[in-house]
């Protein structure tokens, strides 16, 4: 089986791209030749996640704030992790060119069992990861391509997005870290709902989905809140497909 490997210089190459999406075995919604319509097919989850025709796509080499991730700016909390993952919904459902995601190499997310896959994604010329890197709500990944480290730095430099104050990285964040030298509430707010399905089945829905304002979740029922999307789906909650 081969192993594909696109760099960003190679992003342009789609024939190339589509024949490393069918020969890992990825479904055709990632190797289509025809890439979905600005906002038509495609979700976003977080500030690095996609959900395109129903499968989930993780960005390649960044990380953003959780949904559920507070930032602190000069005292102020701000829902840096809500923001990042509004920003990102500019990006790829506003008119313009349509988003073209393909995946890297064979790299599948670690998400608790659920099928992810981890893709590099543009919107015409541009790298949509590299852009959210840029302007700051996200971070690069260690082992990410230098070009993100290079816009990482930048953005710190210039203080944008969640450099424009004080956060816990969203790894740390995820393992709990940074809630002992703060009170809980500084770095945590559950803000996804998961509610049972049209068929009973355990569904979760996160800010920027346009039903969520009126998904009500019964605590005491079979309902409950999540911090973020992988928390919900390593507790087996799924996204809705409608």
């Amino acid at each position: 089986m081969p192993v594909c490997t696109p760099t960003l210089r190679r992003l342009a190459q789609i024939a190339l791209l589509a024949g490393c999406a069918l020969a890992i075995g990825l479904t055709p919604a990632l190797a289509q030749e025809e890439p979905a319509a600005p906002g038509r097919g495609i979700r976003v989850i977080d500030g690095d996640t996609l959900q395109i025709d129903g499968h989930l796509v993780q960005l390649y080499g960044i990380d953003a704030p959780e949904l559920g991730q507070l930032c602190d700016r000069g005292g102020d909390l701000w829902e840096c992790g809500r923001e990042s993952a509004l920003y990102l919904q500019m990006l790829v459902s506003f008119e313009g060119p349509p988003v073209e995601c393909s995946p890297w190499g064979e790299e599948r997310a670690d998400d608790g069992g659920s099928e992810v896959v981890v893709g590099v994604c543009q919107v015409g010329p541009k790298g949509v990861a590299l852009t959210m890197v840029q302007n700051g709500y996200a971070v690069a990944l260690p082992d990410s391509f230098p070009e993100y480290k290079e816009a990482e730095e930048q953005a710190r430099q210039a203080t944008l997005g969640i450099w424009r104050g004080d956060f816990v990285l969203p790894w740390q964040w995820r393992e709990g870290k940074g809630v002992e030298e703060r009170a809980s509430d500084w770095v945590r707010r559950c803000t996804i709902k998961g509610v049972p399905g049209p068929a009973g089945e355990p569904v979760y829905y996160v800010p920027t989905d346009e039903a969520y304002p009126e998904v009500a979740v019964d605590p005491d029922g079979d309902g409950r809140m999540f911090c973020s999307d992988e928390e919900a789906r390593a507790a087996g909650w799924t996204r809705p497909r409608e």
